[in-house]
């Protein structure tokens, strides 16, 4: 701290020496997983054909899987308008859509250029790791913890997944590190704008709106809740653009009638890999440790609302928590899917261990992260062995 003002200098260094690690790790993985083709990190499997207007960009392609989440997120980067058609090539087109932040934000980095737009789109995602290291550095000072240790954000299951996978999570959970950051130095403006940006990332995001008005009742400022519930007003506007323009899915299907059926049902029968016996008991373990954890941060979840600390993380954990009491067995399936779904909440908790001094709330997240870095074993060793041998 200088003359009451606080460092940037340090946050700054932090964050860039973060991206730039996190940069050349892709570089590496690229290379030597997917012959040098960036599109491999959209993980687009073979099952379901790319659109056809998307030709010439030579996809990498995953044999025997429908690849995953990124692939979408990739074909609305490119056609953020539904102007092209680009939706008849996804599962659920609305909810990817609704998701519009990563991808939209690369479609204006590109400029309405096609050829751009995968690398505006890796751009956009690196930014957002920028952007939660940098509110993470300076979160950790205000309680006197060293900015270094925000560079740990890279390990964080959602961190993990948005590089290896391109997947939108990354940008909500940095936005909840900016949303308790501008709560803790009381910034009404900057919160005003991660509010209005986090339902975009993820419609999870709507959860920090409802949790901020809250608070905001619960002190008796009825006005103040008022303005703040405008922030939702953008994603609403998109989300109505988006009902009239693409077809529904089935929400309910994805969740369960009793609380914690579904993650207690997966703890109880463990998944048997077709792996090498000490890689198939290591991956279960891990699995199974990956789900305490996610049990552990529920509960932990209801627990701390006994504790005093600011109201609306308090809220945001409590919404989180009981928005996830009853996910179906398709949240549940590995620690891939759980563990970046869960670090918004996971995060939070991590930031109440930073001012509460306790090393409780870091548990869960602590418990998750190894499984998800565990799964990406297959990629380490490609690394290694290109780089010494």
């Amino acid at each position: 701290m200088t003359s009451g003002r606080p460092d940037r200098a340090r946050p700054l260094i932090c964050a860039t020496f973060a991206v730039a690690l996190a940069f050349a790790w892709q570089a590496l993985a690229v290379r030597f997983n997917y012959s040098g083709n960036w599109t491999g990190l959209f993980c687009t499997g073979v099952v379901v054909p790319p659109p056809p207007t998307l030709a010439a960009e030579n996809i990498y392609r995953f044999s025997g899987t429908y690849g995953y989440d990124g692939q979408f997120y990739h074909y609305v980067a490119h056609d953020p308008l539904l102007q092209n058609g680009m939706e008849r090539h996804m599962d659920w087109p609305r909810m990817r859509y609704a998701r519009i932040l990563v991808p939209g934000l690369a479609a204006l980095l590109a400029a309405g250029q096609s050829q751009h737009v995968d690398v505006a789109y890796i751009s956009v995602n690196l930014l957002f790791l920028f952007a939660g290291i940098y509110w993470l550095s300076r979160f950790l000072a205000i309680y006197g913890f060293h900015p270094v240790w925000a560079v740990l954000y890279l390990l964080a299951p959602a961190t993990v997944v948005s590089l290896d996978r391109l997947t939108v999570d990354l940008a909500l959970v940095s936005l909840t590190i900016g949303f308790a950051l501008y709560v803790t130095e009381d910034r009404p403006r900057k919160i005003y704008l991660v509010l209005a940006l986090a339902p975009l990332a993820r419609e999870t995001g709507f959860l920090f709106t409802a949790a901020y008005c809250l608070a905001e009742l619960r002190e008796h400022r009825l006005k103040r809740a008022f303005l703040f519930a405008t922030s939702a007003v953008p994603a609403v506007a998109w989300y109505a653009f988006l009902t009239a323009r693409t077809s529904g899915h089935d929400i309910m299907s994805w969740l369960t009638s009793f609380p914690l059926a579904s993650l207690t049902s997966r703890m109880l029968h463990p998944v048997h890999y077709a792996s090498a016996p000490a890689v198939a008991l290591a991956a279960t373990l891990l699995d199974e440790l990956a789900l305490a954890g996610a049990l552990f941060s529920l509960l932990l979840s209801f627990w701390l609302q006994r504790k005093k600390w600011s109201w609306p993380l308090q809220f945001v954990v409590l919404l989180m928590a009981l928005g996830s009491l009853n996910l179906g067995p398709l949240f549940w399936i590995e620690a891939y899917a759980f563990g970046r779904i869960l670090s918004p909440l996971l995060v939070v908790l991590a930031l109440f261990a930073v001012q509460s001094r306790s090393w409780v709330p870091l548990l869960p997240i602590i418990m998750i992260s190894p499984p998800v870095i565990f799964q990406m074993g297959g990629q380490f060793i490609k690394v290694a062995h290109g780089l010494f041998t």
